[in-house]
């Protein structure tokens, strides 16, 4: 048995003994004994041993407190264990997490108590035991011991933390430009079933407000007509690096008796889907690029005739759409195939009817939406930016 003893202030000593039991510190008052405090069983804990001793010292009345075991010191106060736990950074979230255990152990009378509440960050329990002055002293120290290197868990925690982000760079305000026809136009009124509604009106229900879209589509417009009127070069003048412009043509391009008139000039609508259609889409993508910015073209909505087993009515120009996209490496919103879909799986077509528009004297339009067909179809189109997929997809709520 090893033993040494020592004085405190001239009126107290301790013994400090090294037996098979581990090491064990009797101290004395005059002639009344405090009980035995049992430190750290691991010899190589001796300077945590000689500190929870001091303590103990110090602490020690005329009253034997009640011996503090193993158990009612947790895994945290002056165990090994709890040292371990701090040690482990590598364990990072269970080092860090152990140490609210710890903390509410800190509640002894005595002045290193309070220690164990605020450093021992990695003690995962050793505050339970702190009932009474010597054991909340005892605790507090040892719940130091193993906090600063808990800490250090919290640290490993974070880090990991951070990696699982996956890198991907927070959303940036942007504008979201579209270019189309009637099916796409904003509407002032669209509350009745017979008051029109485009889907770009509805456009922003679905995506993050970051995203702001400007609807410049305009009724009665082709793909040719649209850039005489200048009407992508004003939205060609407004784009920055990063916005997106939204194409959608076909509807009115596949109408070969109507015409428009532009500086005395008759000019038809018609516009072969696979010529002279794909010629001047391509005149939008190479707007948007010019500007740094990300094309999108939007396949055309079908008509009425698409309900259960009727013709599409624009599926020409939908293909067209997406023949340019592969052969131009962009991104495309097939809204046609989604919408076709929808009105194939609804026989009978509804009635009343509550997707196209209705007229005043409830026939149904077949071409142009309702405000419940519009919206459908904005929903279509943010589902559809994962087809290719466009980065847009990253604002769709």
């Amino acid at each position: 048995m090893f033993r040494l003893r020592t004085r405190y202030r001239g009126r107290r000593s301790f013994w400090l003994e090294k037996s098979a039991a581990g090491w064990w510190f009797t101290s004395r008052k005059g002639s009344a004994p405090c009980a035995p405090f049992k430190g750290v069983a691991d010899s190589r804990s001796f300077v945590l041993a000689l500190l929870g001793a001091a303590a103990a010292t110090i602490g020690c009345g005329d009253n034997a407190p009640t011996p503090v075991t193993d158990e009612a010191a947790g895994s945290g106060g002056s165990l090994p264990l709890a040292g371990s736990a701090g040690q482990a950074p590598q364990a990072g979230s269970s080092a860090g997490g152990a140490g609210s255990s710890t903390g509410g152990g800190g509640s002894s009378q005595v002045g290193g108590g309070s220690a164990g509440g605020s450093a021992g960050s990695s003690g995962s329990g050793s505050g339970n035991g702190g009932s009474g002055n010597v054991a909340g002293s005892a605790g507090s120290v040892g719940g130091g011991a193993g906090g600063a290197a808990g800490s250090g868990g919290a640290v490993g925690g974070g880090g990991a933390g951070t990696a699982g982000n996956g890198g991907e760079a927070p959303l940036v305000a942007v504008t979201v430009y579209l270019a189309g026809d009637s099916t796409v136009s904003t509407y002032a009124d669209t509350s009745s079933t017979t008051d029109q509604a485009g889907w770009g009106q509805m456009l922003k229900g679905y995506l993050d407000p970051l995203a702001k879209v400007e609807n410049r589509a305009i009724g009665g417009r082709t793909a040719r007509r649209f850039i005489d009127e200048g009407h992508l070069q004003e939205i060609s003048d407004d784009l920055r690096p990063g916005d997106y412009l939204l194409v959608q043509f076909g509807t009115n391009d596949s109408n070969k008796n109507a015409s428009y008139t532009l500086a005395g000039k008759t000019i038809p609508y018609y516009l072969d889907p696979d010529t002279d259609f794909k010629t001047y889409l391509k005149q939008y993508i190479t707007a948007a690029r010019a500007k740094q910015a990300n094309p999108v073209l939007v396949t055309p909505p079908p008509r009425n005739s698409a309900y259960c087993t009727g013709g599409n009515g624009t599926g020409a120009y939908a293909q067209a759409m997406r023949e340019l996209a592969v052969a131009e490496k962009i991104a495309i919103s097939d809204l046609n195939e989604r919408a076709v879909a929808y009105l194939k799986g609804i026989c009978p077509s509804p009635t009343p009817e509550d997707f196209f528009l209705r007229r005043a004297d409830g026939s149904v339009d077949g071409t142009h939406f309702q405000e419940n067909g519009a919206r459908k179809l904005a929903g279509f189109v943010t589902q559809g930016l994962n087809d290719t997929p466009s980065t847009l997809a990253r604002y769709v709520k």
